[in-house]
């Protein structure tokens, strides 16, 4: 599921720049008749990643592919030209760009010859040391796709222009002005909108009712044809000002954590309001407690309990969005690590665990709560053998509560492990990752942006790469991803350590340390459509966004976090 990222300097490091080759084989090759070949690189060079979104750079590259010569160069008379050409979309952040090249990249077999670049309509353009990978042919009679790649416009177009030679009398004539005027904006670079397919959906609609009509004998007017150019300018108008530029992830769900962790402890009216004040929903999270990593029985809290804190949230307006049990020793809060959970009778445990999953989804049925999440970070219980166990306890759910959503919240040390424990993601219906970047390698400084941090997404400075996992999970699976935990500690070293060192200490608190780690995930979010929902971490210390020693206060990792909840910013 990893996705290989090539590292390409386009300071063309090298002593004799004109024979230096870069082979990426090892790599990557491709094979004639291949389509849409997912090839990522990562450039790198002082400022390069500042560069991409300021000068809005975009990938491409150019070559020849065919027979290397003496000099294992593949040039004009030995091979076929092919180039690619890009868009921002391409652009995933930390530098990388991901392209998706077409067939036409790969027309005969031989060695692609050639290099990578960024350029922009300004001119801007650097490249890259030449590079050569191998496009293999087994099959010499295998079909090869000759025709040039057609972005949605650009087959929207070709519909108009099939329309537009059929018997209508003067019908065919708009149809002509229509297609000028479309042939107009492709001229001028107006093409990237493949992943906005949404803005043009009132117009593929009355397309649709066309091809109906049609098949139905019915004859388009004048007045309809009219109608329907009105509805696609007004789009071109939209794309022409370029404010499908602007999109932005919006999440379905977006809630913050907080943990009653035990009948004697349970969640605050302070912790209560901060939550609701950000206008977010409420994920929580329940201790169920064992009295050792290896106690098959665990123990459930008093539903009194449960029905105090459901209660006292209704009445402030605050909706709970997950239940979400923990694991964990009694008395010990949430410190204990679930993957180290090693029951001594997995049969027995399972047995268990599924009595007590059909009474959390009682429960969420009972309260209208959309989502329950049937365990976290249990790396030794989601080892695929164990697997029929855990589609069991999701069937047996779902034959009572067919509505409700089942997740499990893997920590990292499971979804990295895709062909093991990630494959839980095929007994749930919705994908849960506990993400913690290292945003940074050293301490908070004020001079930090957002937009280097929120790389840290793509590839933090521990070297996960998240957002490959996210997009792997999604690709495999098809399922929506929810990022069950995410946050940081408000300390000085929250944005570079998981664990503060700070934590238990006297250390002040620095809550704009937090904000800005807040921001840099928020906007790494708004990136992926594939995430539709985020459960920050947490109402509780040592991750509590809440000023202990002011309860009053508004910190600046609330504000944020309302500017983006309730503001409507993800």
């Amino acid at each position: 599921m990893a996705i290989t990222t090539i590292v390409m300097d386009v300071y063309k490091p090298g002593s004799e720049l004109k024979n230096k080759v870069v082979d990426i084989s090892d790599s990557f090759n491709a094979r004639v008749g291949d389509n849409q070949v997912r090839l990522v690189i990562k450039y790198i060079e002082r400022g390069i990643v500042e560069r991409m979104e300021q000068e809005q750079l975009t990938p491409f590259m150019m070559g020849w592919v065919g027979q290397q010569d003496e000099e294992q160069k593949v040039t004009a008379e030995t091979g076929i030209a092919v180039s690619y050409h890009g868009s921002t979309n391409d652009i995933i952040g930390g530098g990388k760009v991901r392209m998706d090249l077409p067939g036409t990249m790969f027309p005969q077999e031989g060695a692609f010859y050639g290099f990578f670049g960024l350029e922009n309509s300004s001119g801007k353009r650097v490249t890259t040391n030449n590079v050569l990978f191998r496009i293999e042919n087994n099959n010499p009679d295998m079909y090869v796709d000759t025709l040039p790649f057609r972005t949605e416009l650009q087959k929207l177009l070709d519909e108009a222009i099939a329309k537009s030679k059929t018997t209508f009398g003067d019908i065919s004539e708009g149809w002509e002005t229509l297609k000028k005027e479309i042939e107009d904006a492709l001229a001028n670079g107006n093409t990237n909108i493949d992943t906005y397919l949404i803005r043009l959906k009132s117009a593929e609609e009355k397309l649709e009712q066309y091809e109906k009509d049609l098949a139905a004998g019915k004859a388009m007017t004048q007045q309809d044809f009219d109608n329907w150019k009105t509805i696609l300018e007004g789009k071109m108008d939209a794309v022409e000002h370029q404010d499908i530029l602007s999109y932005r992830n919006k999440l379905k769900y977006k809630t913050i954590s907080a943990t009653i962790y035990s009948d004697a402890e349970s969640i605050s009216n302070d912790q209560l309001n901060h939550i609701q004040a950000t206008g977010a929903d409420l994920t929580l999270v329940t201790m169920v407690t064992v009295d050792n990593a290896t106690d098959s029985s665990p123990t459930d809290i008093n539903e009194t309990t449960f029905n105090d804190v459901i209660n006292r949230a209704t009445k402030i307006g605050l909706n709970v969005g997950m239940l979400k049990p923990h694991i964990g020793i009694a008395g010990q809060h949430d410190s204990f690590g679930r993957d180290k959970y090693d029951p001594d009778n997995y049969d027995t445990f399972f047995e268990n665990w599924k009595d007590l999953m059909l009474h959390y989804a009682d429960l969420a049925n009972t309260n209208g709560i959309p989502i329950l999440s049937i365990g976290c970070e249990m790396k030794l219980c989601t080892d695929t053998k164990y697997l029929v166990k855990w589609q069991d306890i999701y069937n047996s759910i779902k034959a009572k509560y067919p509505d409700l959503l089942i997740a499990y919240s893997m920590s990292m040390y499971e979804f990295e492990d895709s062909e093991n424990s990630g494959q839980i993601s095929s007994v749930v219906d919705l994908i849960g990752l506990n993400v913690y970047p290292a945003y940074a390698p050293a301490n908070y400084d004020a001079t930090m942006e957002v937009d280097e941090l929120k790389g840290a997404w793509w590839h933090d400075w521990n070297g996960h790469e998240f957002m490959q996992s996210i997009n792997g999970y999604y690709d495999s699976y098809q399922k929506p991803i929810y990022i069950t935990e995410t946050g940081l500690t408000p300390y000085d070293d929250g944005l570079s350590r998981l664990v503060s060192d700070y934590n238990g200490t006297d250390h002040a608190y620095n809550f704009d340390a937090q904000a800005i780690g807040y921001k840099a995930a928020f906007e790494a979010v708004a990136l992926n459509s594939h995430i539709i929902g985020v459960a920050i971490w947490h109402a509780s210390k040592p991750f509590s966004f809440i000023d202990e020693n002011n309860v009053n206060k508004v910190t600046p990792s609330e504000k944020v976090l309302t500017q983006y909840f309730k503001g409507g910013k993800i």
